[in-house]
Parts: structure tokens; C-alpha cells; sequence
């Protein structure tokens, strides 16, 4: 049995008329009653009953003939459905981020995206760098956003945003109110530190910028996320470094200064990757598409 008999079958049934269902199915008559045999003797019971040229539908083919509706429907329903994940309007997007781009850059693009594609499923995950790195590498994630992707042949790399590291402090450190720091400032000057856990790519650059320049490494506390560093500075428990777009708020309404470090460019590169050796599916093609185009608007301060 094959769906192109079924559908013959339908028609026939439904005509009672081989010279109308050859008709419609642009066959010849003969095609027709070959393809109905075909399907009786698989099914190995008679659905139509032969009179004096004439056919009528037996119990069996009574019974076959519900089941034909049924299935023909499911069909067109599948064919429109797949139609929809064949233009990108329908599908699913798993996507792996850093804390910073996940929680205070995207979710404005992801929520316009919905409402350009309300079919299309989205799953966002805030992954520290190591972690979305390899399951990029895997191809559990359609796309992920970092910093300083790693030459990996599997992987494909897309500038998407710059980011400027700052440091933060409570309004009530000693440093607020200064409009700037420097290296010396922080060799002679060395404050109790909030760094990221280990794997964060905020944390690694702070390690990198601290030994190189010979900074005391005096870490008071470790934490998870930049919401929870955040609310440690406000309380005045140490100092942290964090992304500009992390503290726009804050920097706002004045429960935390950011500095900038004159001499030290804090600037640094976050890019969309996908693991090239995955299908490009339609909905995926067409958020790579729009999520480039977004990305002129992000702190256009920041571009250059």
C-alpha cells in the first residue's frame, strides 16, 4: 500500500466512477483499476464489488474509505506543517550565551524575532565561556555568543558586538569620586575584588590584565552571576569588574559608579558562532539574518 493508491482509492470511492477518477487523476482507466488491485491485494480483502461496469464499495472498503479521509487529511496536515518549517516560520532555536549578552543585550531582539515568527520556538541558556563552547562543538546549540571564540575547525565565527569593561564600585568607596583610574592607581591602590566563577570569560580577562600588570590579586568574594556582584558592590564588599551594558542602569540612577582604567584598553569583541557542520535550517537562517542586522543598533559608542 502506498499513499498515491490510498488517494486513488479515495477518489473512487468517492466517484463510484472509474472514468472519473482517471479523469481527475489525469491517469488512464486501466492505470486506475491496476492501481485499485494493487491495493486490494495488499490489503488482501475487496473494496469495491464489480457490476455490470459499475463499482460499489464493500464493507471492507466501507470501513477503508474512513480511514482514507482520515489519513489524506493527516497528510495535508504534515505537508503545511513541514511548508512552515521549510520557510523558517516554524522550528525551534536553542541558543548558549555569556551572562552579559544574554541577559542585557538579546532578550530586547528575542522578544521582536517572536513577534516576526510567534510559531518559532526559542531556548536561551546563560553558559559560562567553556561550557558553550563545547556544546556548540557538539551541536547541542544552534548558536552561541562569546568573546574570543577559539580557532576550532568545526566552528564559525561572526563579529556581533563590542563591550567595554568597567570598573564598579558603591558610591560609598573611597574611589567614587574620581572620574577615572589608572594601572598605578590599582598596583598602589589594591581593593578586595567580586570576581565571576571560574570559566567566565569576564574572569579570565581580569586574571590576564592582573598578573600581566602585577596587580595584587586580592579576591574577597566569588560569584555565579553579574546580578549577585552587582548587589555585593552596592553593599560596599568589594570592587568588581564589569561590562558597561551590564551596569547601565545602575551607572543611571547612582547606586554604582563606573570607572574607566585610562591606560588600559578594557574594550573587547563578542561574536556569533554555529558549529559549521550542522544543517542551516530555515528558522536559523533567518535568525542569523536578523540578529546581524540588530547588532547597528547595540551602543553604537561602542563600535569602533
Amino acid at each position: 500500500m502506498n499513499i498515491h493508491q490510498v488517494h486513488i482509492f479515495n477518489i473512487a470511492a468517492k466517484t463510484l466512477s472509474i472514468t472519473k477518477t482517471a479523469k481527475k487523476m489525469h491517469l488512464s482507466q486501466p492505470s486506475v483499476s491496476i492501481q485499485i488491485k494493487d491495493l486490494e491485494d495488499s490489503l488482501n480483502v475487496k473494496l469495491f464489488e464489480r457490476i455490470n461496469r459499475k463499482i460499489t464499495l464493500t464493507d471492507a472498503g466501507k470501513v477503508f474509505y474512513s480511514y482514507s479521509e482520515k489519513l489524506l487529511n493527516l497528510i495535508d496536515e504534515v505537508n503545511a506543517v513541514m511548508n512552515q518549517f521549510s520557510s523558517g516560520d516554524v522550528g525551534k532555536l536553542i541558543l548558549g550565551t555569556s551572562n552579559t549578552v544574554g541577559i542585557y543585550v538579546l532578550p530586547q531582539f528575542l522578544g521582536e524575532f517572536k513577534e516576526l515568527f510567534p510559531k518559532a520556538a526559542i531556548s536561551m541558556t546563560i553558559l559560562n565561556r567553556q561550557e558553550a563552547l563545547e556544546q556548540c562543538i557538539s551541536g547541542e546549540l544552534d548558536f552561541a555568543f562569546l568573546q574570543d571564540p577559539p580557532k576550532h575547525p568545526d566552528l564559525h565565527a561572526e563579529f556581533f558586538m563590542k563591550d567595554e569593561l568597567v570598573i564598579v564600585c558603591s558610591p560609598k568607596h573611597r574611589w567614587a569620586k574620581r572620574d577615572h583610574l589608572t594601572l598605578k592607581m590599582l598596583t598602589s591602590e589594591p581593593e578586595p575584588i567580586i570576581l565571576r566563577e571560574e570559566g567566565s570569560g569576564t574572569r579570565g580577562l581580569i586574571e590576564y590584565v592582573l598578573k600581566r600588570y602585577g596587580i595584587e590579586r586580592n579576591v574577597t568574594m566569588e560569584m555565579s552571576s553579574s546580578e549577585g556582584i552587582k548587589r555585593a558592590v552596592e553593599a560596599n564588599l568589594g570592587v568588581a569588574v564589569l561590562s558597561r551594558n551590564v551596569i547601565r542602569n545602575e551607572e543611571k540612577n547612582g547606586s554604582l559608579v563606573a570607572l574607566d582604567i585610562k591606560d588600559l584598553n578594557t574594550k573587547r569583541d563578542f561574536y556569533i558562532l554555529y558549529n559549521k557542520k550542522r544543517k542551516f535550517m530555515p528558522l536559523m537562517e533567518k535568525f542569523h539574518d536578523f540578529i546581524i542586522k540588530k547588532r547597528a543598533l547595540i551602543d553604537p559608542a561602542l563600535r569602533n
